[in-house]
């Protein structure tokens, strides 16, 4: 009888293991699709904005994260760099930017970064708060527009618009 028993408790432990494992890959799949919403910006993008030319390049999400760089400059000559990182918060995806003049010196402080907090994701507009990149394809390739809600010196707030086209 014990020998029965110990043999229905191990299959019943064993019945348990397929339920808590399911349970992993669900969570997973969420969060990869919700960075599946973003995958259409890795690649090279080049275009203009603020007066000058622009670069931004992302690699595929990978580990929950998208990463990429952009490049500012004007009359060939560089104006500033950023580092980008796409990745997700209980709210959803946020974008996290870090900048950098010429010489690489850092705009913001060591463990400080400027955030754009999620608002909503679809398959061809990522919307965060003070950010919107919009996706659109049509016979002439691919185009992205990025409005940055960018402060002024008088303290009022414009929508600053960049124009890239994908160049790989």
């Amino acid at each position: 009888m014990p020998r029965l028993l110990n043999m229905l408790v191990l299959i019943l432990a064993l019945a348990s293991v397929p339920a808590v494992c399911a349970q992993i890959p669900a969570a997973e799949t969420e969060a990869t699709s919700q960075l599946d919403q973003a995958a259409w910006l890795a690649g090279r993008w080049v275009g203009t904005g603020m007066g000058g030319e622009v670069e931004e390049v992302w690699s595929p999400a990978s580990g929950g994260q998208m990463v990429g760089h952009f490049r500012y400059s004007r009359d060939g000559e560089p104006g500033f760099y950023e580092i980008l990182m796409i990745d997700l918060t209980e709210t959803g995806m946020r974008m996290r930017v870090k900048h950098f003049n010429p010489d690489f010196t850092a705009w913001e402080d060591k463990g400080d970064w400027v955030a754009f907090e999620p608002v909503s994701t679809s398959a061809s507009r990522l919307v965060f708060k003070g950010l919107v990149l919009e996706h659109i394809v049509d016979e002439d390739g691919e185009t992205m527009i990025a409005t940055l809600q960018m402060r002024q010196k008088g303290g009022q707030v414009k929508a600053v618009p960049f124009t890239f086209r994908r160049a790989d």
